[in-house]
């Protein structure tokens, strides 16, 4: 579905015709890309302003850089609900994967528990015995 919008968007451009991609604390690559699809967008001017007074105060041989206005007239609706449906499925397949693998578990250890509890019974009714023919010995 088609939607009309009026919407600004800013890049900043060196004077190669390079745009400015962000690479954040640390970052590696470049700092200037050729595509206009990998480079930071700013949503407000004064963001872009503030990139372009840095490079030009930290860098003046190379220029003040372009600041390029991006106008969107139009948006488009895209239909997410099989994905978020398949997406809730999976998470609900997992959901009961996992309790049934908790219940697994928990049988599991009631029998060995179970088992246990019988070993130590046949040692009673064993220690039993024992005493009865220690005490019938007398």
């Amino acid at each position: 579905m088609k939607i009309d919008v009026e919407l600004s968007v800013y890049v900043v451009r060196n004077k190669d015709g390079q745009y400015f991609r962000a690479k954040g604390y640390g970052g590696y690559g470049d700092t200037w890309v050729d595509e206009i699809s990998k480079c930071k967008i700013y949503p407000k001017i004064g963001s872009a302003r503030r990139t372009v007074t840095w490079f030009s105060n930290h860098f003046p041989k190379y220029g003040i850089p372009d600041l390029v206005e991006l106008k969107i007239s139009e948006g488009f609706i895209l239909d997410e609900t099989s994905r978020v449906q398949k997406s809730q499925d999976k998470k609900k397949r997992e959901e009961l994967n996992n309790e049934i693998w908790r219940a697994e578990q928990k049988l599991k250890k009631a029998e060995e528990e179970i088992r246990e509890v019988e070993k130590k019974k046949a040692e009673l009714n064993e220690a039993r015995e024992k005493l009865e023919a220690l005490k019938n010995q007398k």
